[in-house]
């Protein structure tokens, strides 16, 4: 007990001895710092001086979580063995009884993580787990939030959110069996969903910057792009029908991948891709397939690309005597770098190419831009820079 005592002293005189330049900072400055941690961190926090009991109130972010904090025991703890049944334990009323207790503080960021549907195993569980996180994300929007990200394996039938403040928006595990509508977010900027279902459409007039990366869109009825003012687009498709994209009049780069083969017995009668994105600057189109790819499917429809400089091609731009790449060089008159990625290995590109190319001289260009007006045949750039990768 003494040698317990004088370590105790021990311990005080050196933190005695230490100045304590974190005390000495403004409150400003603390809450600006207590953001960067999980809001249970920093609720934490209280117990450490009397200065600290109401900090955590006014921290400008909430980064909550909605998963398995442990395990709680049916059981006595130390009679416990591989047979204990185990329940998860959840700090939903934590987060319930922090947003009740938090002043009004503006938010800066918004955190929402969930694996409550990994754990709760009934038919409807990835639906109670959005109805769980909902309130959190309506409260956040009320308190004027600025970057909302949320990621968690649930689903919901609609998402229309209402925000005067907020400018970006992140998704990830979302499923959507109807459609994002942010037309009463004037001020977003930012959306990227990943590994996200979307069933319906994507409305937005403010949006200038559209990521989806594995996004998995419907099977049945094809979802709609609407976002006028996007700058800059990446859509890397997991699934489903490749979905129709309104015009981008003010696009400058954008890089659409397309993993599926599209069927024959899908064509339509609009261009679905090629037309959204003939304002782009720098482009990129790739897919694994020669034949049904939605690329050549819009090539009939002639869209000119009258200010791309920059354009990456896939093999499929080979398919049919060179359609894709012959079409392209016509339809984009101050093209500068040309990038071919091409398995050269399986296709003997290079053999091909001769042969397909003397081919192409004596042919005269394909079939299908005989509908094209004459004013779209352009000539090839003179600038242009090509570059063959495997």
């Amino acid at each position: 007990m003494p040698e317990r005592a004088d370590d105790v002293g021990n311990t005080e005189t050196a933190v005695s001895g230490c100045e304590d330049f974190i005390s000495a900072l403004p409150d400003d400055v603390l809450m600006y710092l207590l953001s960067f941690l999980p809001s249970r961190n920093a609720v934490r926090t209280c117990v450490l001086a009397r200065r600290w009991r109401t900090l955590w109130r006014s921290v400008p972010a909430l980064r909550i979580k909605d998963d398995r904090q442990g395990y709680r025991d049916k059981e006595d703890p130390s009679e416990s063995d591989d047979d204990t049944v185990h329940e998860p334990d959840y700090d939903g009323r934590f987060v319930d009884q922090l947003l009740r207790r938090r002043d009004p503080t503006p938010l800066n960021v918004c955190d929402i993580f969930s694996s409550y549907a990994n754990f709760i195993m009934c038919h409807d569980s990835d639906e109670e787990a959005f109805r769980r996180i909902e309130p959190w994300i309506r409260y956040a929007l009320s308190h004027e939030v600025q970057v909302l990200r949320v990621d968690a394996d649930s689903l919901t039938a609609n998402l229309a959110l209402v925000s005067s403040h907020l400018k970006r928006v992140e998704l990830r595990y979302v499923r959507f069996e109807g459609s994002l509508d942010f037309s009463s977010c004037p001020v977003l900027d930012v959306l990227e969903m990943s590994i996200c279902s979307i069933s319906g459409n994507i409305l937005s007039g403010s949006l200038r910057h559209l990521d989806i990366e594995d996004g998995c869109f419907g099977c049945y009825v094809r979802s709609r792009i609407s976002a006028p003012n996007l700058i800059s687009l990446i859509l890397d498709q997991d699934g489903g029908f490749p979905p129709l994209l309104d015009s981008m009049p003010s696009l400058v780069t954008a890089s659409v991948a397309e993993p599926v083969e599209y069927e024959k017995n899908g064509e339509e009668c609009f261009s679905v891709v090629l037309e959204g994105l003939s304002t782009a600057t720098d482009l990129e189109l790739i897919t694994p397939y020669y034949q049904n790819s939605v690329f050549r499917m819009d090539l009939k429809w002639c869209p000119m690309f009258s200010k791309l400089k920059t354009l990456l091609l896939t093999d499929w731009c080979l398919a049919d005597n060179f359609t894709g790449l012959v079409y392209f060089l016509r339809h984009s008159p101050i093209l500068e770098t040309l990038m071919l990625q091409l398995d050269i290995k399986k296709y003997e590109i290079y053999q091909v190419f001769r042969d397909e190319r003397n081919k192409s001289r004596e042919q005269g260009y394909n079939s299908r831009e005989q509908g094209c007006n004459s004013r779209d045949q352009s000539v090839l750039s003179k600038h242009l820079k090509a570059s063959i990768s495997s």
